[in-house]
Order: C-alpha cells, then structure tokens, then sequence
C-alpha cells in the first residue's frame, strides 16, 4: 500500500452495560444478554452495482447512475480498501482513520526527552462575549492541527490542536497508537515531526510534542459548567485530509454519560456537533471560543433498518486538564485496579436469569492479585468492603481513595460444579446447564490493588 492511502477503522460496541475493572472487552458467559464487545471494523464495501443497473433500464439514467456509482466507490475505496462491516445494529466509532492491517503494538512514537512538566491546563469561566460562527472559526482555526500517522507503508489521519505556543499537542490516544511516526501540521500547512510526551488508553487521551514556536494555542474553559442545550462547534478533519479544517456546529445533548467501549469506562459530553473518522483529537468549542471537550468517538449504525445522527461524544476538559498534566510529569496515569473486567448485573438481569445482583467477572488478568487469591471468571462480586455493588461506578465510589497496595474484600458467589460438569457430559446436557444458573454464596476473597500498568493481559 503506498504511504498516502489509508483505511478506516473502528471500534464499535453495543448499548452493553459491560464495565470493566481493567481488562479488555470481555465475552458474556454463554446463556446471558449478549453484549457485544468492541472490536476493530472496517467499512462495508459498496454494494456491486450491476443489479441497480438491470433495475432501471433506461440507458440514459442508468449512465447516470453508473458515473455516479462509479464516483462513490472509488471515493469509498480511497477510505477503506477490501473491508466488510460486522453486522452490529449500534456502534461506537471510536477509531478514525486509522492504520492499516501492518499497525501492530510493534510500533511506537519516539519518546520526548525534555522536561514536560512545567506543562499545565487552566479552565476558565464562560467567556462574555459570544462569537458567530464564522468569527470562532477565524479565530481558532490556528489553534487546531492535522495529525497523519505512520506504520510501515501506510499512513492514518487524525485531528488535534495546540496546547502551548512551544509546540505541545493534544489528541486522542487511538490516534497515535501503534504507530511509529507522527507528523503534526498546522493550519499555516507547515509539517513537523512529534515525539510523545505520555498517552493514557482509559481516557483516550494523548500528549505531543513538536519544535516549533510562536503557535496560536487554545484557551480552555470548565467543562463542568456546561449546559444542556449550549451551543458547540467543532474543528477537525472528518475523512481525513481530503476535508481538512471543516467547521461543524450543534448543541451540548448531553453531559456525563457512561460509556463502555475498548475495554473501558467513560464519563463524556454528547453533542449534536457533526463528528466522523477523522474527528479524533479534535476540540470541541463553546461558542465563546474555548474548548469544553475533545471530540473522541460518535454512535453510529451499520444496520440497514437503523439510523444513528447527530451523537458526537467528547472528553470533558476537567477530565482533560487531570490527565495532560499527569502525562506531562510522569509520562504515563497509575490507578490501583483489581485487573479484572466486569458485566454490571442489573437487578432486572438479576430477577430474569435468578443470579445475584452484582458485578459478573468475565476477564482476569494473570499478573493481578485476584489471580493469585482464586478468583474466577463467571464469579459475581455482591460486595466490595461491605458495600453494595452492581456497577463500576459503585466499586471506584468505595475504592475512591484507595492506592496501589492497599486490600478489599469481596464478597463471591459461585456457580457450583455440577455432575455433568465433572463428567463430559452429552450435547443436551451441557445446553441445559448453559441455560440454567445455580449460584451460591462462596465466601470472602482479600485481594490487593495493583498498578494498572502492571497488567498483561
């Protein structure tokens, strides 16, 4: 493949209720709701059009058509190249213009040498003074930057902006990863070479750097005086270069949502702003001109009977301002984590399928202490310290001001073995117990929290 073509790819992820304790995306124990788990998709490819062509029959329309089919898919065929969708009716584009099949975690950028942490965000209040949406464009365009990434042969985009006049660069984590170069280039359409500050998966956020001086930066303002129904823009690349720069407007729809995608678990911003592939990285603008945001995914549907618009998601800048300034001195975030993942069991999942209320293990990572103490995958976590838990965000509210080394208790229930288990049993039998759940309380389990970057699964 030649460095300037380039595929799409994506992440995409159901309305699951999986939640994760650190691990990737797990697989549903066999007889439950299924979730789908994130994975790695590339568009489908046109349909063939001989078939629209002997629907029509009229030789002058049908040389229409056919020029315009003609034009559609090379277009098509320039973003993704012999890739078929999966057939998921809801999913979260989460990558954008990503590397081809040669991205491998083989790759990664040089790491910056310099001293990053004089490094920080200030959120300011709402500006007064309200801006047109030709105005804000003039006025930010500067601050705002292309991003094309490389691996091997092939080449990706993304989109990002400028966090200080000396060249450090904000985007999404899934931009850069896997990646071996990265080029940042202005909106003066002068390129530079970056190097990587610190880059944090869970939040999907990353930190650049490239040499140059004098840049237009952004101003940040508080994410957590946003409004529902406020008016945002944002800038970036959808598609890529061939749309460079494209402004997009819409409203705050929503704040605070919680979204599980790649393995992880989010707290963002929905927007009606126009987002595509390409998008990632780039901010998301009150109409004062500051960044609230950092567009990072949207919904969106590969269902032929299913239509998704307008659902633009973004990394608050609270959230923004914590981790830029961890990545800027340590390079990396560390979180005391247990190193499993989770499905929330609701309490009407709990009443259909007769198990406990709680948090189902689906993925252990072997380096984790829950390994150690014989925790086990399809295990349900009733209770962490003592407290109630059936979702993520009950476990971090207990474990909030825990740190790596320190213990929890959790409380286990446990499928018993049962005698077609032991045995290998007929077909029919194991359908039956796939079908049919028996927990019973298991007892206590202590485990100690370990550093997130410590996991290796």
């Amino acid at each position: 493949m030649k460095s300037d073509d380039y595929n799409e790819e994506y992440r995409d992820n159901s309305f699951a209720q999986e939640e994760n304790l650190w691990g990737s995306s797990p697989t549903p124990p066999a007889g439950t709701p299924r979730r789908r788990r994130a994975r790695r998709r590339k568009p489908r490819r046109p349909a063939r059009w001989p078939n629209l062509l002997l629907s029509v029959l009229v030789g002058v329309l049908a040389g229409v058509i056919l020029c315009r089919a003609g034009q559609y898919v090379a277009y098509r065929n320039l973003a993704a190249e012999n890739g078929d969708a999966y057939g998921d009716d809801f999913d979260y584009d989460y990558d954008d213009v990503e590397t081809n099949d040669e991205a491998s975690q083989a790759y990664s950028l040089p790491l910056y040498t310099g001293d990053s942490s004089g490094l920080t965000i200030t959120l300011n209040a709402p500006g007064e003074t309200e801006l047109t949406a030709a105005d804000l464009y003039e006025q930010e365009l500067p601050a705002t930057v292309s991003i094309t990434v490389y691996a091997g042969s092939s080449a990706a985009y993304g989109s990002g902006m400028i966090l200080t006049p000396d060249g450090y660069i904000l985007t999404c984590a899934h931009v850069i990863e896997d990646s071996e170069r990265a080029t940042v280039t202005t909106s003066d359409g002068a390129s530079y070479e970056a190097a990587l500050v610190g880059s944090d998966a869970q939040t999907d956020l990353a930190v650049l750097k490239i040499q140059a001086e004098g840049l237009t930066a952004v101003e940040f303002a508080d994410s957590e005086q946003l409004t529902i129904g406020e008016t945002v823009y944002a800038i970036g690349d959808p598609l890529g270069p061939q749309f460079r720069s494209s402004l997009t407007d819409g409203i705050i729809s929503g704040l605070n949502r919680q979204i599980s995608s790649n393995g992880y678990s989010m707290t963002l911003i929905q927007t009606t702003a126009a987002v595509n592939s390409g998008n990632s990285g780039c901010p998301l603008f009150n109409s004062r001109g500051q960044v609230v945001g950092v567009v990072n995914m949207k919904m969106s549907s590969s269902s032929s009977t299913a239509s998704i618009d307008n659902m633009g998601l973004a990394v608050p800048s609270a959230t923004v301002k914590e981790i830029v300034e961890t990545l800027a001195t340590e390079g990396t975030v560390s979180r005391a984590v247990l190193g499993i993942s989770c499905y929330a069991v609701s309490s009407v999942t709990a009443q259909v399928y007769g198990i406990p209320e709680g948090l189902w293990v689906a993925t252990i990572d072997s380096a984790s202490d829950c390994a150690a103490q014989g925790l086990q995958i399809d295990d349900i976590i009733t209770r962490v310290n003592g407290e109630d838990v059936s979702t993520v965000t009950d476990f971090q509210t207990v474990t909030a001001d825990l740190e790596v080394g320190d213990t929890v208790t959790l409380t286990i229930w446990r499928e018993p073995e049962t005698e077609e288990d032991e045995a290998d049993g007929s077909a029919s039998a194991q359908e039956e117990a796939d079908d049919s759940y028996h927990y019973e309380y298991y007892g206590e389990i202590t485990v100690t929290l370990i550093d997130s970057n410590s996991l290796v699964d």
